[in-house]
C-alpha cells in the first residue's frame, strides 16, 4: 500500500464528531489532507461525509512550520468552502468546492452536482472538475494526490494516473491573477456590482439582493415590508384561464389586475403558477392592456395583448413563436428559444442573455411605478438581475443591472 493511502485514516480519525453547520453546507464532501515530509509537500483529496466546519467567507488554512514533518493535517470542505495548506517551503495548495447553482433544472432537481478547483503556488491545476454529479446513486471511487509537480487522479481501478501531461510542468502554468491578484484584490465572490443604474430603485433592489439573492425569484414567496412591493403576491389563483385558448407551456396560471405598463390604466396580468417544477424554471406573463383607470376594461388594438419576457426580445416575435406559450392550433410549430436583450450594451450573450425557459419575471411597485425584475436559473445570466420599467404598447426600458460576483472556479 502506498504510504499516502493511510493519510485519510490518520487525519480523519482525529476530527471532531460534531461541529456547527456553516451557512454554505452542513456536510463536507471532500477532505483535503496535507503532509510535509523531507522529500517535499504532499496532499490528498478524498471524499468524506464529516460534519462541515467553519463558514464560506474565509478560507480554512493549515500552516506548517519548518520542523513539522510527517504529521498529516485535514480540512473537511463542504460546497462553497475553500481550504488551503501553507508549507514551510513557501508552497501553497488551495482547493475550492462549489455546488451547481440553484434552482436546478431537469432530472434530479433536488440533487446538485459539486465540483472542485485546485491551485498550487497560485497556478490553477484543476478547474471545475467533478466531485459528485447529479443523479448519482452510489459513491464512486474518487481521490486525487499531489506529489512534487504532478497531480495524480487515483479514482480509476487500475491505479493512479498523472492529471497533467509530462510536458506541462507546474512552473509553465500562468499565475491565476483572478485568484491571486498582483495588486489590489478584485471583488470578492458574492459581492454585488451595479452595472446599470438609472434611478433610485436600483439601490433599493441591491439592498434586497444583498439580504437574499433570491429576493426577486418569483417562486420564493416571502413578505416584503420595505418600499418594494410585489404585485402578484396575494392569494394564489392557480386555475386562471388565459384568453383565446392560450396557456403557459408548463404549469397553471394566476391573474392579477394593476397598472402594468405605467399608463395610469388597470391591466390584467396572467403569470405562471408552476412553482418552478419540472424542466422549466420560468415565470412568464401575459398582459392584457386596459382602457380604464378605475377597473380593468379590455383595450382594443393589436398591441392590447403581449407576452413578457418573450416579446421583449429585440425581434418582437409573434405570440405563436413564444416558447413559453401553447395553443391547440400550434401543435406542429417548432418555435425558437426566445430571449430578451441584455439590459447593458456589451454584455456577452446579447439577445440570448435572459432565456425565457429559465427566466422568472416578477412585477413589483416602487415609488408609484411598476417595474419587472428578470432573474435567471440558466447561463449566462444566472448571476445577474435585470430591472425593467414597462411602457405602453409592450415596450420596456432597462433601468438596472446587478451582478453577483461568482466564485472563481
Amino acid at each position: 500500500m502506498h504510504p499516502t493511502a493511510l493519510w485519510p485514516l490518520l487525519a480523519l480519525a482525529a476530527a471532531p464528531a460534531a461541529a456547527q453547520a456553516p451557512a454554505c453546507g452542513r456536510t463536507a464532501e471532500v477532505a483535503l489532507i496535507c503532509l510535509q515530509a523531507d522529500d517535499g509537500a504532499k496532499a490528498t483529496l478524498v471524499r468524506t461525509e464529516l460534519p462541515a466546519r467553519g463558514g464560506c467567507a474565509q478560507a480554512q488554512v493549515e500552516r506548517f512550520a519548518a520542523g513539522d514533518l510527517d504529521r498529516p493535517r485535514s480540512l473537511a470542505l463542504a460546497a462553497g468552502q475553500t481550504g488551503e495548506c501553507r508549507f514551510a517551503s513557501g508552497r501553497t495548495l488551495r482547493v475550492r468546492l462549489q455546488q451547481e447553482s440553484g434552482p436546478l433544472l431537469g432530472s434530479c432537481n433536488a440533487d446538485a452536482a459539486t465540483r472542485f478547483s485546485m491551485w498550487v503556488d497560485g497556478r490553477k491545476l484543476i478547474g471545475g472538475h467533478s466531485v459528485r454529479e447529479r443523479c448519482e446513486t452510489a459513491s464512486a471511487p474518487w481521490s486525487y494526490r499531489l506529489e512534487g509537480e504532478i497531480v495524480y487522479d487515483c479514482s480509476k481501478p487500475d491505479g493512479c494516473a498523472g492529471w497533467s501531461g509530462p510536458d506541462q510542468t507546474l512552473s509553465s502554468l500562468p499565475v491565476d491573477t483572478i485568484e491571486y491578484p498582483p495588486d489590489a484584490p478584485g471583488p470578492a465572490p458574492g459581492r454585488l456590482e451595479r452595472l446599470l443604474d438609472r434611478g433610485p430603485v436600483c439601490a433599493e433592489v441591491e439592498r434586497e439582493l444583498a439580504a437574499s439573492w433570491s429576493a426577486f425569484d418569483a417562486f420564493v414567496r416571502r413578505p416584503s415590508p420595505g418600499p418594494i412591493q410585489r404585485l402578484n403576491a396575494g392569494d394564489r389563483q392557480a386555475n386562471a384561464v388565459l384568453p383565446g385558448g392560450l396557456g403557459f407551456a408548463y404549469g397553471g396560471a394566476r391573474v392579477d389586475e394593476f397598472d402594468f405598463d405605467n399608463d395610469g390604466r388597470i391591466d390584467r396580468v396572467y403569470s405562471s403558477a408552476s412553482d418552478g417544477q419540472g424542466g422549466w424554471y420560468y415565470a412568464p406573463m401575459l398582459v392584457l392592456s386596459g382602457a380604464s383607470a378605475e377597473s380593468f376594461v379590455a383595450a382594443d388594438g393589436t398591441d392590447a395583448i403581449h407576452a413578457v419576457p418573450c416579446q421583449w426580445d429585440a425581434a418582437r416575435p409573434a405570440l405563436s413563436q413564444c416558447d413559453d406559450l401553447r395553443h391547440p392550433e400550434w401543435s406542429d410549430r417548432r418555435p425558437p428559444t426566445q430571449s430578451v436583450p441584455a439590459p447593458l450594451p456589451g454584455i456577452a450573450g446579447g439577445d440570448e442573455f435572459f432565456r425565457t425557459r429559465y427566466t422568472t419575471a416578477l412585477p413589483f411597485r416602487y415609488d408609484g411605478t411598476t417595474y419587472v425584475a428578470l432573474a435567471s436559473a440558466g447561463t449566462p445570466s444566472r448571476d445577474y438581475v435585470g430591472i425593467y420599467r414597462p411602457r405602453p404598447g409592450g415596450a420596456r426600458e432597462a433601468v438596472c443591472l446587478i451582478r453577483r460576483v461568482p466564485a472563481n472556479m
